[in-house]
């Protein structure tokens, strides 16, 4: 990787800010000196490239990113040729939103192998996520063909269906997945379906994809079927947050109030779970009930909740909209609202 590109990676890194660009300064240069820089430290934790690999997959695992992305990077020193090591750097970038550095990351992959599966993909989920269909179609359509090749299948100049296409366990789940969100961000929901199912087949397990089916159904209002896909993964992990995001989201929609704010307890606080709760009233219309939670976030912590307040306006918006009878105005501001909310599971 060109010297550069690593500075910059390292120096957001160092940073510890999720939105930091890239820095061009002398920050950056200064991790690769000193017993006290954080790289010199990950460097006397792994004497091999392959020993940093594994050293980063475990604390990846493990949650612990900054430790995970420290060791990718020693293996990038270590082997400078080691490509798999700089898509795990982009990919941690991107889960943690900081575009500009994975996008860094996934060019230079691509600039030295230009058929690179891991990272077409990675940066087809990152379009996804920046809402650039056209580019992450391009990219994951590549990717796909690459996959297929692989197992003796051809494809045409369009995403295939999903019964069409073949995977086995060398087959990239991220890039199926990637896949069904771009159905349903074209609200194809049978067609997303497909391809979380492509998915499960190479890891019946995965709590990514079924997380994203859940999700899936849930948008198509299929809400048993969420309910029960998400029932089935929490049973088999209860800490993956993006699980209990989903889940408390359908609880709240169908009215249970009490389950859907025990459910976002799990991955926040008893203010941010009524808050959110309250978010999904409003965008229901049901302003006395988004009020009331609102209100209650507001009790649990009224110095620093800036979003109830900010909700709260919405909701008096709302109401003084149906006062004046406006109905179509009304339809356009909730329609805002909903697609604030709308998120879909890329990671």
């Amino acid at each position: 990787m060109k010297r550069f590109g690593l500075l910059l990676l390292v120096s957001a890194v160092l940073g510890g800010c999720q939105s930091m660009g890239p820095d061009t300064g002398n920050s950056g240069r200064s991790v690769y000196s000193g017993d006290n820089a954080l790289l010199y430290q990950v460097r006397k934790q792994a004497g091999s490239a392959d020993q940093a690999m594994q050293l980063a997959a475990l604390a990846y695992r493990a949650g612990d990113l900054d430790q995970s992305l420290f060791q990718y990077l020693r293996a990038m020193e270590l082997e400078p040729k080691r490509q798999d090591a700089l898509v795990w750097v982009g990919r941690i970038h991107r889960e943690r939103g900081n575009d500009q550095l994975a996008e860094l990351a996934f060019t230079e992959v691509l600039a030295k192998q230009p058929d690179n599966l891991d990272a077409l993909t990675e940066m087809g989920m990152l379009s996804l996520s920046q809402r650039d269909q056209d580019r992450a179609r391009g990219l994951l359509h590549k990717a796909v063909s690459l996959d297929q090749r692989r197992q003796g299948v051809a494809i045409g100049e369009t995403l295939p269906e999903p019964q069409a296409l073949n995977v086995d366990q060398q087959s990239p789940l991220r890039l199926y997945n990637a896949l069904g969100v771009l159905a349903d961000l074209n609200n194809r929901f049978a067609l997303s379906e497909g391809y979380y199912q492509l998915a499960l087949k190479i890891e019946p397990r995965s709590l990514l994809a079924q997380n994203s089916l859940g999700y899936s159904y849930y948008l198509a209002g299929r809400w048993q079927d969420a309910e029960r896909t998400f029932r089935r993964a929490l049973d088999q992990n209860g800490s993956y947050t993006p699980l209990w995001r989903n889940y408390g989201l359908l609880l709240a929609r169908t009215a249970r109030y009490e389950e859907a704010l025990s459910a976002f307890e799990q991955i926040g606080s008893r203010a941010q779970a009524s808050n959110d709760v309250g978010y999904v009233c409003l965008v229901e219309g049901k302003l006395d009930e988004a009020e009331q939670f609102f209100r209650s976030a507001l009790e649990q912590s009224p110095s620093h909740y800036l979003t109830a307040w900010e909700n709260l306006e919405r909701v008096r918006q709302l109401r003084k909209i149906r006062q004046l009878g406006l109905e179509r105005a009304q339809s356009d501001v909730v329609a805002v609202v909903d697609a604030e909310v709308k998120v879909f599971p890329v990671p």
